[in-house]
Protein backbone atom coordinates (compact mmCIF):
# COMPACT_ATOMS: atom_id res chain seq x y z
CA UNK A 1 0.00 0.00 0.00
CA UNK A 2 1.19 3.55 -0.78
CA UNK A 3 2.47 5.20 2.39
CA UNK A 4 0.13 8.17 1.83
CA UNK A 5 -3.02 6.10 1.15
CA UNK A 6 -5.35 6.36 4.13
CA UNK A 7 -6.20 3.05 5.81
CA UNK A 8 -9.92 3.74 6.11
CA UNK A 9 -10.50 0.27 7.55
CA UNK A 10 -8.20 1.06 10.52
CA UNK A 11 -9.02 4.73 11.32
CA UNK A 12 -11.80 5.50 13.80
CA UNK A 13 -14.67 7.21 12.03
CA UNK A 14 -14.59 10.40 14.10
CA UNK A 15 -11.51 11.46 12.15
CA UNK A 16 -13.52 11.86 8.94
CA UNK A 17 -16.97 12.76 10.25
CA UNK A 18 -18.50 14.45 13.26
CA UNK A 19 -21.56 12.16 13.26
CA UNK A 20 -23.87 15.17 12.94
CA UNK A 21 -26.59 12.91 11.54
CA UNK A 22 -26.49 11.15 14.91
CA UNK A 23 -28.63 13.59 16.87
CA UNK A 24 -27.85 12.07 20.28
CA UNK A 25 -24.46 11.45 21.88
CA UNK A 26 -22.93 10.80 25.29
CA UNK A 27 -19.28 10.88 26.35
CA UNK A 28 -18.39 8.47 29.17
CA UNK A 29 -15.26 9.36 31.16
CA UNK A 30 -13.91 6.14 32.63
CA UNK A 31 -11.56 4.87 35.32
CA UNK A 32 -10.07 1.40 34.90
CA UNK A 33 -10.85 -0.70 37.97
CA UNK A 34 -9.68 -4.11 36.71
CA UNK A 35 -6.85 -4.15 34.18
CA UNK A 36 -7.45 -7.68 32.90
CA UNK A 37 -11.20 -7.23 32.42
CA UNK A 38 -10.64 -3.82 30.86
CA UNK A 39 -8.37 -5.36 28.24
CA UNK A 40 -10.98 -8.04 27.53
CA UNK A 41 -13.63 -5.35 27.05
CA UNK A 42 -11.37 -3.41 24.68
CA UNK A 43 -10.58 -6.52 22.64
CA UNK A 44 -14.30 -7.00 22.06
CA UNK A 45 -14.85 -3.27 21.45
CA UNK A 46 -12.23 -3.30 18.67
CA UNK A 47 -14.67 -5.37 16.58
CA UNK A 48 -17.52 -2.91 17.19
CA UNK A 49 -15.81 0.42 16.58
CA UNK A 50 -17.10 2.44 13.66
CA UNK A 51 -14.37 3.10 11.13
CA UNK A 52 -13.62 5.82 8.61
CA UNK A 53 -14.86 3.56 5.82
CA UNK A 54 -18.28 3.26 7.51
CA UNK A 55 -21.26 5.56 7.22
CA UNK A 56 -23.38 4.45 10.20
CA UNK A 57 -27.00 5.51 10.38
CA UNK A 58 -28.09 4.18 13.76
CA UNK A 59 -25.24 4.06 16.26
CA UNK A 60 -21.49 4.59 16.51
CA UNK A 61 -18.79 3.90 19.12
CA UNK A 62 -15.36 5.52 19.47
CA UNK A 63 -12.75 5.18 22.22
CA UNK A 64 -9.74 7.20 23.37
CA UNK A 65 -7.21 6.99 26.22
CA UNK A 66 -5.27 9.34 28.47
CA UNK A 67 -1.60 8.72 29.28
CA UNK A 68 -2.49 7.46 32.80
CA UNK A 69 -5.04 5.16 31.16
CA UNK A 70 -2.44 3.58 28.89
CA UNK A 71 -0.14 3.11 31.88
CA UNK A 72 -2.98 1.51 33.88
CA UNK A 73 -3.52 -0.94 31.01
CA UNK A 74 0.08 -2.05 31.33
CA UNK A 75 1.79 -0.15 28.53
CA UNK A 76 5.40 0.07 29.78
CA UNK A 77 7.38 3.28 30.19
CA UNK A 78 9.66 2.45 27.23
CA UNK A 79 6.58 2.71 24.96
CA UNK A 80 4.79 5.51 26.80
CA UNK A 81 7.84 7.77 26.49
CA UNK A 82 7.44 7.77 22.69
CA UNK A 83 4.14 9.65 22.95
CA UNK A 84 4.20 13.44 22.76
CA UNK A 85 5.32 15.41 25.80
CA UNK A 86 2.05 17.37 25.87
CA UNK A 87 -0.01 14.17 25.98
CA UNK A 88 2.14 12.69 28.75
CA UNK A 89 2.15 15.80 30.94
CA UNK A 90 -1.56 16.47 30.49
CA UNK A 91 -3.66 19.56 30.00
CA UNK A 92 -3.67 20.26 33.75
CA UNK A 93 0.15 20.70 33.89
CA UNK A 94 0.94 23.93 35.75
CA UNK A 95 3.19 25.47 33.09
CA UNK A 96 0.81 24.46 30.32
CA UNK A 97 -2.20 25.88 32.16
CA UNK A 98 -0.43 29.23 32.48
CA UNK A 99 0.30 29.49 28.75
CA UNK A 100 -3.16 28.29 27.67
CA UNK A 101 -4.91 30.87 29.82
CA UNK A 102 -6.17 28.24 32.27
CA UNK A 103 -5.88 30.44 35.31
CA UNK A 104 -8.41 32.32 37.41
CA UNK A 105 -11.90 31.01 36.57
CA UNK A 106 -10.30 28.45 34.20
CA UNK A 107 -7.75 27.07 36.66
CA UNK A 108 -7.51 23.25 36.72
CA UNK A 109 -7.99 23.42 40.49
CA UNK A 110 -11.59 24.50 39.87
CA UNK A 111 -12.41 21.90 37.20
CA UNK A 112 -15.25 19.44 37.64
CA UNK A 113 -13.19 16.72 35.92
CA UNK A 114 -9.70 16.24 34.52
CA UNK A 115 -7.82 17.40 37.61
CA UNK A 116 -4.58 15.68 38.47
CA UNK A 117 -6.15 13.88 41.43
CA UNK A 118 -8.95 12.28 39.38
CA UNK A 119 -7.91 9.21 37.38
CA UNK A 120 -9.57 9.73 33.99
CA UNK A 121 -8.27 6.78 31.99
CA UNK A 122 -10.46 6.57 28.91
CA UNK A 123 -13.38 8.15 27.10
CA UNK A 124 -16.05 6.10 25.37
CA UNK A 125 -17.99 8.18 22.83
CA UNK A 126 -21.44 6.84 21.95
CA UNK A 127 -23.49 8.34 19.13
CA UNK A 128 -27.04 7.38 18.16
CA UNK A 129 -29.78 8.40 15.77
CA UNK A 130 -32.08 9.50 18.61
CA UNK A 131 -32.27 9.65 22.39
CA UNK A 132 -34.27 6.40 22.94
CA UNK A 133 -31.74 4.45 20.87
CA UNK A 134 -28.87 6.12 22.73
CA UNK A 135 -30.34 5.18 26.10
CA UNK A 136 -30.82 1.58 24.96
CA UNK A 137 -27.21 1.33 23.79
CA UNK A 138 -25.91 2.97 26.97
CA UNK A 139 -27.83 0.50 29.13
CA UNK A 140 -26.10 -2.36 27.31
CA UNK A 141 -22.72 -0.64 27.48
CA UNK A 142 -22.91 0.13 31.19
CA UNK A 143 -23.46 -3.56 31.80
CA UNK A 144 -20.46 -4.47 29.62
CA UNK A 145 -18.26 -1.91 31.38
CA UNK A 146 -19.21 -3.09 34.88
CA UNK A 147 -16.35 -4.70 36.73
CA UNK A 148 -13.73 -3.39 34.31
CA UNK A 149 -14.36 0.36 34.41
CA UNK A 150 -16.01 2.84 36.71
CA UNK A 151 -17.98 5.58 34.98
CA UNK A 152 -16.75 8.82 36.57
CA UNK A 153 -18.84 11.17 34.46
CA UNK A 154 -21.44 10.88 31.72
CA UNK A 155 -21.28 13.97 29.57
CA UNK A 156 -24.55 14.70 27.84
CA UNK A 157 -24.74 16.51 24.52
CA UNK A 158 -27.39 18.17 22.40
CA UNK A 159 -27.91 19.53 18.94
CA UNK A 160 -29.41 23.01 18.75
CA UNK A 161 -31.73 24.47 16.12
CA UNK A 162 -30.04 25.84 13.02
CA UNK A 163 -26.73 24.03 13.71
CA UNK A 164 -25.98 26.72 16.30
CA UNK A 165 -24.06 26.92 19.56
CA UNK A 166 -25.63 28.41 22.69
CA UNK A 167 -24.69 32.04 22.04
CA UNK A 168 -26.84 31.79 18.92
CA UNK A 169 -24.28 31.52 16.10
CA UNK A 170 -24.14 28.85 13.43
CA UNK A 171 -21.14 26.63 14.11
CA UNK A 172 -18.88 24.12 12.38
CA UNK A 173 -18.59 26.02 9.10
CA UNK A 174 -14.83 26.23 8.54
CA UNK A 175 -13.37 22.74 8.60
CA UNK A 176 -10.23 21.78 6.68
CA UNK A 177 -10.42 19.24 3.90
CA UNK A 178 -8.11 16.25 4.23
CA UNK A 179 -6.10 15.16 1.21
CA UNK A 180 -6.75 11.60 0.12
CA UNK A 181 -10.25 11.35 1.58
CA UNK A 182 -12.73 10.03 -1.00
CA UNK A 183 -15.57 12.38 -1.90
CA UNK A 184 -18.83 11.37 -0.24
CA UNK A 185 -21.69 11.08 -2.76
CA UNK A 186 -24.75 13.29 -2.33
CA UNK A 187 -23.02 15.40 0.32
CA UNK A 188 -22.63 19.02 -0.72
CA UNK A 189 -19.95 20.79 1.29
CA UNK A 190 -18.83 24.40 1.30
CA UNK A 191 -15.65 25.09 -0.63
CA UNK A 192 -12.56 25.34 1.55
CA UNK A 193 -10.52 28.51 1.96
CA UNK A 194 -7.39 26.57 0.99
CA UNK A 195 -6.43 23.40 -0.84
CA UNK A 196 -6.76 20.04 0.91
CA UNK A 197 -4.33 19.57 3.79
CA UNK A 198 -2.16 16.43 3.95
CA UNK A 199 -3.60 13.73 6.19
CA UNK A 200 -0.49 13.70 8.39
CA UNK A 201 -1.59 16.97 9.95
CA UNK A 202 -4.43 15.07 11.61
CA UNK A 203 -3.67 11.34 11.33
CA UNK A 204 -0.40 9.90 12.61
CA UNK A 205 1.73 7.79 10.29
CA UNK A 206 1.25 9.97 7.19
CA UNK A 207 3.11 12.93 5.71
CA UNK A 208 2.12 16.36 7.03
CA UNK A 209 2.13 19.81 5.42
CA UNK A 210 5.91 19.96 5.79
CA UNK A 211 6.24 16.79 3.70
CA UNK A 212 7.50 14.95 6.79
CA UNK A 213 6.03 12.37 9.15
CA UNK A 214 4.64 13.89 12.35
CA UNK A 215 6.20 12.31 15.48
CA UNK A 216 4.26 9.18 16.36
CA UNK A 217 4.44 6.69 19.26
CA UNK A 218 6.36 3.55 18.34
CA UNK A 219 7.42 0.19 19.77
CA UNK A 220 10.40 -2.09 19.28
CA UNK A 221 9.86 -5.03 16.93
CA UNK A 222 10.27 -7.37 19.90
CA UNK A 223 7.30 -5.73 21.63
CA UNK A 224 5.02 -6.75 18.75
CA UNK A 225 5.68 -10.47 18.23
CA UNK A 226 2.30 -10.97 16.52
CA UNK A 227 3.07 -8.26 13.94
CA UNK A 228 -0.11 -6.36 14.78
CA UNK A 229 1.37 -2.94 14.00
CA UNK A 230 2.73 -1.54 10.71
CA UNK A 231 6.42 -0.82 10.35
CA UNK A 232 7.50 2.83 10.41
CA UNK A 233 8.71 4.32 7.13
CA UNK A 234 12.41 3.57 7.76
CA UNK A 235 11.76 0.04 9.09
CA UNK A 236 13.46 0.69 12.45
CA UNK A 237 10.40 0.24 14.72
CA UNK A 238 6.69 -0.45 14.62
CA UNK A 239 4.19 2.40 14.46
CA UNK A 240 1.73 2.44 17.36
CA UNK A 241 0.41 5.81 16.30
CA UNK A 242 -0.41 5.08 12.65
CA UNK A 243 -4.08 5.72 11.88
CA UNK A 244 -4.52 7.30 15.30
CA UNK A 245 -4.66 10.91 16.41
CA UNK A 246 -4.56 13.09 19.51
CA UNK A 247 -7.94 14.25 20.80
CA UNK A 248 -8.29 17.47 22.81
CA UNK A 249 -11.43 17.72 24.95
CA UNK A 250 -12.30 20.93 26.80
CA UNK A 251 -15.69 21.42 28.44
CA UNK A 252 -16.62 25.10 28.19
CA UNK A 253 -19.52 26.59 30.16
CA UNK A 254 -21.16 29.47 28.26
CA UNK A 255 -22.80 32.38 30.10
CA UNK A 256 -25.40 33.18 27.45
CA UNK A 257 -27.27 35.76 29.51
CA UNK A 258 -24.09 37.72 30.34
CA UNK A 259 -23.03 37.63 26.69
CA UNK A 260 -26.26 39.11 25.35
CA UNK A 261 -26.63 41.55 28.25
CA UNK A 262 -23.19 42.90 27.39
CA UNK A 263 -24.04 43.21 23.69
CA UNK A 264 -27.30 45.00 24.43
CA UNK A 265 -25.82 47.38 27.02
CA UNK A 266 -22.54 48.29 25.30
CA UNK A 267 -23.01 48.10 21.55
CA UNK A 268 -22.18 51.26 19.62
CA UNK A 269 -22.77 49.62 16.24
CA UNK A 270 -25.27 50.91 13.69
CA UNK A 271 -28.92 49.98 14.16
CA UNK A 272 -32.35 51.38 14.88
CA UNK A 273 -33.08 49.38 18.02
CA UNK A 274 -31.08 47.80 20.86
CA UNK A 275 -31.53 44.25 19.55
CA UNK A 276 -30.26 45.21 16.11
CA UNK A 277 -27.21 46.89 17.60
CA UNK A 278 -26.55 43.94 19.92
CA UNK A 279 -26.62 41.52 16.98
CA UNK A 280 -24.29 43.78 15.01
CA UNK A 281 -21.72 43.86 17.83
CA UNK A 282 -22.02 40.11 18.30
CA UNK A 283 -21.35 39.64 14.58
CA UNK A 284 -18.23 41.81 14.86
CA UNK A 285 -17.02 39.76 17.81
CA UNK A 286 -17.66 36.41 16.11
CA UNK A 287 -16.79 37.40 12.54
CA UNK A 288 -20.04 35.94 11.19
CA UNK A 289 -23.70 36.83 11.49
CA UNK A 290 -25.84 34.47 13.61
CA UNK A 291 -27.10 32.73 10.46
CA UNK A 292 -23.55 31.97 9.39
CA UNK A 293 -22.77 34.57 6.72
CA UNK A 294 -19.19 35.84 7.26
CA UNK A 295 -18.58 39.58 7.51
CA UNK A 296 -15.91 39.12 4.85
CA UNK A 297 -18.61 38.46 2.23
CA UNK A 298 -21.65 39.98 3.97
CA UNK A 299 -20.45 43.02 5.93
CA UNK A 300 -23.79 44.80 6.19
CA UNK A 301 -26.36 42.09 6.88
CA UNK A 302 -26.94 38.38 7.54
CA UNK A 303 -27.56 37.02 4.05
CA UNK A 304 -28.86 33.42 3.91
CA UNK A 305 -27.26 32.76 0.52
CA UNK A 306 -23.86 33.22 2.18
CA UNK A 307 -24.66 31.19 5.32
CA UNK A 308 -22.10 28.46 4.61
CA UNK A 309 -19.40 30.55 2.89
CA UNK A 310 -15.92 29.30 3.68
CA UNK A 311 -13.95 30.15 0.54
CA UNK A 312 -13.08 33.74 1.42
CA UNK A 313 -10.03 35.71 2.45
CA UNK A 314 -9.22 38.88 4.36
CA UNK A 315 -6.75 40.28 1.82
CA UNK A 316 -9.19 43.02 0.77
CA UNK A 317 -10.00 43.86 4.40
CA UNK A 318 -6.57 43.90 6.02
CA UNK A 319 -7.43 46.67 8.51
CA UNK A 320 -10.72 44.98 9.41
CA UNK A 321 -13.41 47.48 8.43
CA UNK A 322 -15.65 44.54 7.56
CA UNK A 323 -14.35 41.81 9.88
CA UNK A 324 -12.26 43.09 12.82
CA UNK A 325 -8.80 41.48 13.12
CA UNK A 326 -9.74 40.43 16.65
CA UNK A 327 -12.97 38.65 15.67
CA UNK A 328 -13.15 35.06 16.89
CA UNK A 329 -13.09 33.33 13.49
CA UNK A 330 -10.31 35.60 12.23
CA UNK A 331 -8.15 34.92 15.27
CA UNK A 332 -8.76 31.17 15.13
CA UNK A 333 -8.03 31.07 11.38
CA UNK A 334 -6.27 34.22 10.09
CA UNK A 335 -6.08 32.77 6.57
CA UNK A 336 -4.08 35.17 4.38
CA UNK A 337 -3.36 38.21 6.56
CA UNK A 338 -1.03 37.14 9.35
CA UNK A 339 2.49 37.71 8.01
CA UNK A 340 4.73 40.67 7.38
CA UNK A 341 3.31 42.69 4.50
CA UNK A 342 6.30 42.13 2.25
CA UNK A 343 5.92 38.35 2.47
CA UNK A 344 2.40 38.43 1.06
CA UNK A 345 -0.80 36.47 1.44
CA UNK A 346 0.61 33.16 0.21
CA UNK A 347 3.13 33.08 3.05
CA UNK A 348 0.32 33.62 5.56
CA UNK A 349 -1.72 30.81 4.02
CA UNK A 350 1.22 28.41 4.17
CA UNK A 351 1.84 29.29 7.81
CA UNK A 352 -1.79 29.16 8.93
CA UNK A 353 -2.34 25.77 7.25
CA UNK A 354 0.13 24.27 9.71
CA UNK A 355 -2.05 25.19 12.69
CA UNK A 356 -5.38 23.75 11.54
CA UNK A 357 -7.52 21.38 13.63
CA UNK A 358 -10.40 19.00 12.95
CA UNK A 359 -13.20 20.18 15.24
CA UNK A 360 -15.69 17.56 16.41
CA UNK A 361 -17.41 19.36 19.28
CA UNK A 362 -20.97 19.14 20.57
CA UNK A 363 -23.12 21.49 22.63
CA UNK A 364 -24.65 20.48 25.95
CA UNK A 365 -27.48 21.81 28.10
CA UNK A 366 -30.98 23.10 27.43
CA UNK A 367 -31.03 26.13 25.11
CA UNK A 368 -32.13 29.39 26.66
CA UNK A 369 -34.50 29.79 23.68
CA UNK A 370 -35.52 26.79 21.58
CA UNK A 371 -35.51 28.72 18.29
CA UNK A 372 -31.92 29.91 18.86
CA UNK A 373 -32.90 33.20 17.22
CA UNK A 374 -31.11 36.26 18.69
CA UNK A 375 -34.26 38.21 19.53
CA UNK A 376 -35.76 35.21 21.31
CA UNK A 377 -32.53 34.73 23.27
CA UNK A 378 -32.59 38.39 24.29
CA UNK A 379 -36.19 38.07 25.47
CA UNK A 380 -35.66 34.81 27.37
CA UNK A 381 -35.61 34.95 31.18
CA UNK A 382 -32.38 34.34 33.01
CA UNK A 383 -31.77 30.94 34.55
CA UNK A 384 -28.94 29.03 36.25
CA UNK A 385 -28.95 25.96 34.01
CA UNK A 386 -25.48 24.87 32.84
CA UNK A 387 -25.01 24.99 29.08
CA UNK A 388 -22.02 25.17 26.84
CA UNK A 389 -19.76 23.35 24.44
CA UNK A 390 -17.71 20.18 24.49
CA UNK A 391 -14.83 21.56 22.45
CA UNK A 392 -13.25 18.53 20.80
CA UNK A 393 -10.53 18.65 18.18
CA UNK A 394 -8.25 16.12 16.52
CA UNK A 395 -4.62 16.97 15.76
CA UNK A 396 -1.39 15.25 14.85
CA UNK A 397 0.66 17.63 16.99
CA UNK A 398 -0.94 19.00 20.17
CA UNK A 399 1.69 21.73 20.61
CA UNK A 400 1.88 23.01 17.04
CA UNK A 401 -1.84 22.91 16.41
CA UNK A 402 -4.17 23.21 19.41
CA UNK A 403 -1.78 24.76 21.93
CA UNK A 404 -0.29 27.24 19.48
CA UNK A 405 -3.71 28.53 18.41
CA UNK A 406 -4.98 28.73 21.99
CA UNK A 407 -1.83 30.38 23.33
CA UNK A 408 -0.83 32.71 20.49
CA UNK A 409 -4.05 33.56 18.71
CA UNK A 410 -6.97 33.08 21.14
CA UNK A 411 -5.62 33.99 24.57
CA UNK A 412 -2.76 36.34 23.68
CA UNK A 413 -3.23 40.09 24.04
CA UNK A 414 -0.64 40.62 21.30
CA UNK A 415 -2.25 39.58 18.04
CA UNK A 416 -2.08 41.21 14.60
CA UNK A 417 -0.79 44.58 15.89
CA UNK A 418 -3.18 44.60 18.88
CA UNK A 419 -1.83 44.75 22.42
CA UNK A 420 -4.75 44.44 24.84
CA UNK A 421 -7.26 42.38 22.86
CA UNK A 422 -8.00 38.74 23.69
CA UNK A 423 -10.49 36.65 21.76
CA UNK A 424 -13.82 38.35 22.56
CA UNK A 425 -15.73 35.07 22.71
CA UNK A 426 -13.49 32.45 24.29
CA UNK A 427 -10.40 34.04 25.84
CA UNK A 428 -9.88 33.82 29.57
CA UNK A 429 -9.49 37.34 30.94
CA UNK A 430 -6.39 38.26 32.85
CA UNK A 431 -7.06 40.15 36.10
CA UNK A 432 -7.23 43.97 36.12
CA UNK A 433 -3.79 45.56 36.23
CA UNK A 434 -2.05 42.57 34.64
CA UNK A 435 0.80 43.65 32.37
CA UNK A 436 -0.73 41.60 29.54
CA UNK A 437 -4.38 42.52 30.07
CA UNK A 438 -6.57 41.12 27.28
CA UNK A 439 -10.01 42.57 28.03
CA UNK A 440 -10.48 44.91 25.05
CA UNK A 441 -12.03 44.48 21.62
CA UNK A 442 -11.27 46.80 18.71
CA UNK A 443 -13.63 47.53 15.82
CA UNK A 444 -11.83 49.47 13.06
CA UNK A 445 -14.11 52.15 11.61
CA UNK A 446 -14.07 55.42 9.68
CA UNK A 447 -13.36 58.04 10.86
CA UNK A 448 -12.61 56.64 14.36
CA UNK A 449 -12.32 53.06 15.55
CA UNK A 450 -14.54 51.79 18.37
CA UNK A 451 -12.97 50.31 21.48
CA UNK A 452 -14.86 48.04 23.85
CA UNK A 453 -13.07 47.84 27.20
CA UNK A 454 -13.27 45.78 30.39
CA UNK A 455 -14.99 42.96 28.58
CA UNK A 456 -16.09 40.14 30.88
CA UNK A 457 -15.29 36.48 30.33
CA UNK A 458 -18.18 34.72 28.62
CA UNK A 459 -16.92 31.13 28.77
CA UNK A 460 -15.44 29.13 31.63
CA UNK A 461 -13.41 25.94 31.41
CA UNK A 462 -14.81 23.27 33.74
CA UNK A 463 -12.83 20.22 32.61
CA UNK A 464 -10.40 18.95 30.05
CA UNK A 465 -7.88 16.32 29.05
CA UNK A 466 -5.65 15.12 26.22
CA UNK A 467 -6.50 11.71 24.75
CA UNK A 468 -5.01 9.33 22.20
CA UNK A 469 -7.60 8.04 19.71
CA UNK A 470 -5.90 4.90 18.34
CA UNK A 471 -6.31 3.06 15.10
CA UNK A 472 -7.99 -0.34 15.44
CA UNK A 473 -4.72 -2.31 15.09
CA UNK A 474 -3.20 -0.12 17.81
CA UNK A 475 -6.26 -0.67 20.01
CA UNK A 476 -5.86 -4.43 19.67
CA UNK A 477 -2.17 -4.08 20.55
CA UNK A 478 -3.02 -1.99 23.62
CA UNK A 479 -5.70 -4.47 24.70
CA UNK A 480 -3.32 -7.46 24.45
CA UNK A 481 -0.26 -5.84 26.00
CA UNK A 482 1.59 -6.92 28.03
Amino acid sequence: MNEDTLDLHDIQGLVLRGYRSMHAARFLLLEITDERRAREYLQALADRLNLARDSPQRCAFQVAFTAPGLARLGIPERILCTFSREFLEGMHDDVRAETLGDRGDNDPGTWEWGQRAEPIHAMLMVYAHDEPLLEARLTEERSALHGAFRILHEKETCQLAGQKEHFGWRDGLSLPKIAGVPERPRKKEAESWTTAIPAGEFVLGYRNDYGAFTDSPTVEHVDDPEDQLPVVFDGSRRDLGRNGTYLVHRELRQDVRAFWDYLEAHSREAGDDPAERAIALGAKMVGRWPGGAPLATSPAADRPEHATDNKFSYADDVVGLHCPPGAHIRRANPRDVLTLEERGASASVQMVRKHQMLRRGRSFGRPIAGSMEPRDILAAPADDEPRGLHFICLVGDISRQFEFVQRSWIHSANFDAMFKDGDPISAARRPPGHENANDEFTCPAVPVRRKYKQMPQFTRLVGGAYFFLPGVAALRFIARHP
